[in-house]
């Protein structure tokens, strides 16, 4: 379109935007920009022209319009052929918008900040920029990221833009823009109160391909939640191979079971169900109980601890066939150690952000929808769970109890936990049938299980799993009671001198 070239600059993100414009002026274009950017490109000796200048309109109302007028959006939006109406009303064309946004999330993410700060970091004027040029990429190129000027210049010396990188611009714009509305709708959203809001937004950056889904014919990839406090999507690549899709369900397995515990805790998990769960006074303490409590399940496991690693614990883990290991922070020293497993193939992870046990909303596909459910956890209280036998779990049966039942959750059902000592000794995991699942958690633990504490996810629906617990020696159960056969439940415990106490907390995991 003749007119010259001209583009228009308003970015609240100014890293690289002087370099990038003396490249603009370099190849003959005509620089608008809305003031701060323009004062900044001034004191730098950059030639440009206020939007204010161009438009005969001053920004008002504190700057929150700027560049909201017919002979911007014109500017931008006219279509080849538009020459003469531009003409008529002394519109000059612009071929290339440049703008980045208030950083709203940013701002949201500070502790303490004001509903009425969040407001302020709105951008309005920016995203119909952004729109309007990614709207017309027909002739028109919008860049929104600074990591973008370099290739842009490039390109620019070289001919032009192509109606390709046009188009790829402007689909990375309204990426960009449709992840910002995202932003704040769910930030709204969650300001208006509990609940499910009336429709879900996502806006996650891709973080990164992953070498393969659950098999190697599956094709898959990791994308990101910004805001995320610790988590196995966010966690940092310290060594090893690429992640695979497997590699991050289990660290995500690991990584929950941990961060339920305050005290130094460490859980071995195979696929994604834990094999070993152990909290102890020490972290190399808690790691040995883990992994003996099932060894041969922990073979090529992945580990999660809720502390630190030290030169203790990496030494401990040396001797182990372990395929990851994920935690907050490593010792120089233990890192070393650890990044000699498997010849430098053993995947370590470093989370970052704050521990925390409520992780927001989980969400699973089905076809045709997504189920969401909260994660939140009722606070454990054992001693006003309803003691059902003649005999009565002693304290420290109870603590074994709500150490099982936080474990439990994480398994998948139907399932049996038998704890001891704060540790378990087996589990019985995503079995068809109860009973089973008994059977299972007293073969796993063998002599162990004599006088452990079993957790069942669910209620007894009969006896048989009571009376295979009972062959293997346990001595207390704790269960959500709620079975027709109640009553035979219990029965049978008192029979065989078990303790049991309805917790009215049922656990399943599907």
């Amino acid at each position: 379109m003749p007119g010259g070239r001209r583009a228009i600059l308003s970015v609240s993100d100014k890293g690289g935007i002087v370099e990038f414009s003396k490249g603009l002026v370099s190849l003959g274009y005509e620089i608008l920009a809305t003031d701060g950017t323009a004062k900044l490109l001034r004191s730098s000796g950059v030639p440009v022209r206020s939007v204010s200048e161009y438009t005969g309109q001053p920004e008002v109302l504190g700057g929150r319009v700027k560049t909201l007028h017919p002979k911007i959006f014109a500017a931008i939006l006219a279509a080849e052929g538009s020459e003469a109406e531009l003409a008529q009303y002394g519109i000059e064309p612009v071929d290339l918008v440049v703008a980045n946004l208030y950083p709203f999330e940013e701002t949201i993410s500070k502790p303490g900040v004001t509903h009425a700060e969040a407001v302020e970091n709105i951008d309005i004027g920016g995203v119909s920029l952004i729109r309007a040029a990614a709207k017309n990429a027909g002739r028109v190129a919008v860049v929104v990221k600074p990591s973008r000027y370099a290739e842009v210049l490039q390109a620019l010396r070289m001919g032009g833009l192509s109606k390709g990188t046009r188009e790829a611009l402007a689909l990375e714009a309204f990426e960009y823009t449709s992840g910002y509305d995202a932003a704040i709708y769910n930030y709204l959203a969650r300001r208006a109160g509990p609940g499910f809001p009336s429709a879900m937004r996502l806006a996650l950056p891709k973080g990164t391909d992953l070498r393969y889904g659950e098999n190697p014919y599956q094709k898959a990839a990791l994308y990101r939640e910004p805001l995320a406090t610790a988590s196995a999507g966010g966690a940092e690549r310290l060594n090893g191979k690429e992640l695979s899709y497997n590699n991050l369900i289990d660290l995500d397995a690991a990584l929950r079971i941990t961060l339920e515990f305050e005290q130094p805790a460490a859980v071995v998990v195979k696929h994604t169900n834990p094999c070993g769960v152990a909290m102890s006074g020490s972290l190399p303490a808690a790691y040995k109980a883990a992994h003996a409590a099932d060894p041969i399940s922990a073979y090529g496991g992945v580990v999660g601890l809720n502390r630190d690693v030290d030169l203790a614990t990496a030494k401990a883990m040396r001797g182990h066939v372990l395929d990851a290991v994920i935690a907050p922070a490593y010792d120089p020293q233990a890192l070393a150690i650890l990044k000699e497993k498997k010849k430098g193939a053993f995947l370590i992870m470093r989370t970052h952000g704050e521990f925390r046990g409520d992780h927001g909303i989980d969400m699973v596909r089905i076809l045709g929808g997504v189920l969401t459910q909260t994660t939140d956890f009722p606070d454990l209280r054992p001693d006003s769970w309803k003691v059902v036998t003649k005999k009565t779990p002693t304290r420290d049966q109870l603590r074994d109890m709500a150490f099982g039942v936080r474990v439990s959750r994480y398994v998948k059902s139907n399932s049996i936990v038998l704890s001891k000592d704060e540790r378990t000794v087996g589990i019985g995991a995503g079995q068809m049938s109860r009973v089973d699942a008994c059977m299972l958690a007293c073969y796993k633990a063998g002599a162990p299980s004599k006088g452990s504490v079993a957790v069942s996810d669910a209620y007894f629906p009969f006896r048989d799993g009571l009376e295979e617990l009972a062959k293997g020696g346990v001595a207390a159960v704790a269960q959500p009671g709620g079975s027709i056969r109640d009553d035979e439940v219990i029965a049978a415990a008192d029979e065989h001198g078990i303790a049991m106490a309805f917790t009215a907390l049922r656990l399943f995991k599907h």
